[in-house]
């Protein structure tokens, strides 16, 4: 019979600490779907608590980390003072990592996040698992004198590595068959060489764990984690802990200790620093945007007016179209920041994955030059899915960027894309994957590849390999925030020498209805029509109010959103489209300001403009019809081309 079968059968009682029945009732079906045969004792405050505990026998304890009285700090105190011997496992949806880390390192088994609830169930069974199996071990060590038969079959059938040494660690007394499995290595290797467990360690490692076994094995405080480097060159993490036993004099007669294999719970614990740092830089580059997207709209917006001037001289044209390329290009610095934190606003819309390679794919070839071979393979159907076309773009740019880069005196660029069902195996396997449809893009290249210590950094925003100035470090940073605004993920694999693979996964829709409007080439000059101008920034209110009168248009201005609306008050409708800033220091924002217009003129059309994003802003925009969003800094093309759009459509 398996384990699994047997904890169907096996009734499994549970104290679960929850205020919140619908997360009780998501819990309880989670478990029971899952096979396990659960009954639960539900608890909200401490006293309650303490008294389930003294009275009632149970296997396993849940507990939330936040509820009202009390929190999951608390229970675990509690539970470790009055039932140590009892799993523990935190089943929150706030705790940091930094939290849940100190718990565990106070005797908490586990921890589960609420959005990923299919991970309780193989969490149960694994701490009632290693329960059982702690259990087990304590009665085998307390008998080992008495039945060593009945030790070793124990010892044998555990995952984690079970040895036992002499005190002076001379010689090897037992070692359990996982040693072989985790480490690579034979026990008899062990036997014939105590000491080379050591060659195995990680070079880094090797001096502070021979120390940590010199002075802490016979003491019982040796508790250490390390590296080990496989036979196959692979690096596995162990958590290896060692423990005294004495005879009946005190002395100490050997050291037994127990090895786990712990490198899965440190890739977890590292994708959720590396999320946590990825964020904290997408804050600081959320926030600094506003004020440079200003200064560069106000450069951008002059220096086009200056160089479209009749009367202005050849050479300051040309000194005027030199300042418009450098401020593009560190617009597009801070455009890169806004997309690797997930800070830009989507405009989105049903997009064949295939139609956007294709648009991009004679442009890539140009861009990377003609000693690199491209080939691309699309997908016969229509690979539909919602996305902004430009952020697509960015990532297939960034991409063959980086493939370029990597093959330097020439090599293959296979672009791909294909369907993909994600299943439970693969979603397990992937951390930021869910099951479901998708669709795939695929960029390989035959290039240098990335070594094992470099790829799990490569993502990290200025990190980078190249030469000072031969990169900013934000090009793979860029693809994993714009993959992760489009709710999607993405994989890699790469072996130095033989090239990289990166696989784009983004959601699958189903195809929009074929549109049989054709798209008009909207017209650049104004007609006389009003635009109602609301800006904070004084400077890039006058520049954007002189780039609209030029061509044609009546600018009314205002500083903010409650000038503006005292000006509307004058006038039965005053413009036809409203231009505004969409965060202003005063009460009224851009979109409460768009809000009361267009309750009092349905037909006035709106675009918002913003330094800063949608998310740094406080809110998500969801633009309506008849609205629009237009980035700081822009070109004045760009605002002409969105003004006769919204006004024309």
């Amino acid at each position: 019979m398996t384990k699994e079968q047997s904890a169907k059968e096996t009734l499994v009682h549970i104290v679960y600490v929850e205020d919140n029945p619908i997360d009780r009732k998501l819990t309880e079906s989670t478990l029971l779907s899952a096979g396990l045969n659960c009954k639960f004792t539900f608890v909200e405050t401490g006293l309650d608590f303490r008294r389930v505990l003294q009275e009632t026998k149970f296997d396993l304890i849940l507990s939330d980390f936040t509820l009202p009285s009390f929190g999951g700090e608390e229970a675990l105190a509690i539970s470790q003072a009055l039932r140590p011997g009892i799993p523990f496992i935190l089943v929150s949806g706030t705790i940091q990592v930094e939290r849940a880390v100190k718990m565990l390192k106070e005797g908490a088994t586990d921890y589960i996040i609420k959005t990923h609830l299919e991970q309780l169930a193989p969490a149960v069974r694994r701490a009632l698992r290693e329960a059982r199996e702690r259990e087990e071990h304590l009665r085998a060590v307390e008998q080992l004198h008495a039945s060593e038969e009945r030790f070793r079959d124990l010892a044998e059938t555990i995952q984690e590595v079970f040895w036992m040494t002499d005190p002076a660690k001379h010689q090897m007394l037992y070692i359990s068959p996982a040693y072989e499995r985790i480490w690579g290595r034979s026990c008899q290797s062990l036997y014939d060489q105590p000491a080379s467990w050591l060659d195995a360690i990680h070079p880094e490692d090797r001096a502070r764990i021979l120390e940590a076994a010199k002075t802490q094995h016979v003491e019982g405080a040796y508790d250490e984690e390390y590296r080990i480097v496989r036979p196959d060159g692979q690096i596995r993490w162990i958590r290896d802990k060692a423990f005294s036993v004495r005879d009946a004099g005190g002395n100490v007669a050997r050291v037994v200790g127990v090895a786990r294999d712990i490198t899965e719970q440190r890739v977890l614990a590292e994708q959720l620093r590396q999320s946590q740092k990825m964020e904290a830089v997408g804050q600081l580059a959320g926030g600094v945007a506003h004020d440079f997207n200003n200064l560069l709209a106000v450069i951008m917006l002059h220096a086009e007016l200056a160089a479209g001037s009749d009367s202005v001289p050849n050479d300051a044209r040309e000194s005027m179209r030199e300042i418009l390329l450098a401020a593009e290009r560190a617009a597009g610095i801070i455009n890169q920041l806004l997309l690797f934190s997930r800070k830009q606003v989507m405009q989105a819309r049903n997009l064949d994955l295939n139609e956007a390679v294709t648009n991009l794919v004679k442009m890539l070839q140009r861009f990377i030059g003609e000693n690199i071979h491209m080939q691309w393979h699309l997908h016969p159907a229509a690979l539909m899915t919602w996305a902004d076309a430009g952020m697509l773009d960015q990532v297939l740019m960034n991409l063959a960027v980086n493939a370029r880069d990597a093959m330097p005196r020439g090599g293959t660029l296979i672009i791909q894309t294909s369907e993909k069902n994600v299943h439970e195996d693969f979603a397990r396997l992937n951390p930021d994957a869910r099951q479901g449809r998708y669709v795939c893009l695929s960029v390989r290249d035959t290039g240098a590849g990335i070594s094992p210590a470099i790829l799990p950094r490569i993502f990290e925003p200025f990190f980078t390999t190249k030469e000072p100035g031969k990169g900013t470090g934000l090009g793979l940073a860029t693809v994993f925030g714009i993959v992760k605004q489009h709710r999607g993920f993405l994989t890699v694999e790469s072996e130095p020498g033989r090239g990289t693979i990166f696989q784009i996964y983004l959601p699958a829709v189903a195809a929009a209805p074929a549109s049989s409007a054709e798209s008009k080439k909207t017209k650049q000059c104004g007609a006389g029509q009003g635009i109602l101008l609301v800006e904070d920034d004084e400077e890039v209110r006058i520049v954007t109010r002189l780039a609209l009168e030029q061509h044609g248009y009546r600018v009314i201005e205002a500083g903010d959103g409650v000038e503006a609306l005292r000006i509307c008050e004058k006038e039965s409708q005053p413009a036809d489209l409203l231009l505004t800033d969409l965060v202003m220091p005063a009460a009224l924002s851009g979109q409460e300001l768009s809000a009361r217009l267009q309750h009092q003129w349905p037909k006035l059309k709106v675009i918002f403009v913003s330094g800063y994003s949608a998310e740094i802003a406080g809110r998500q925009i969801e633009l309506k019809s008849g609205e629009n969003f237009l980035q700081k800094p822009f070109a004045l093309n760009q605002l002409l081309e969105t003004i006769r759009r919204s006004l024309d459509g």
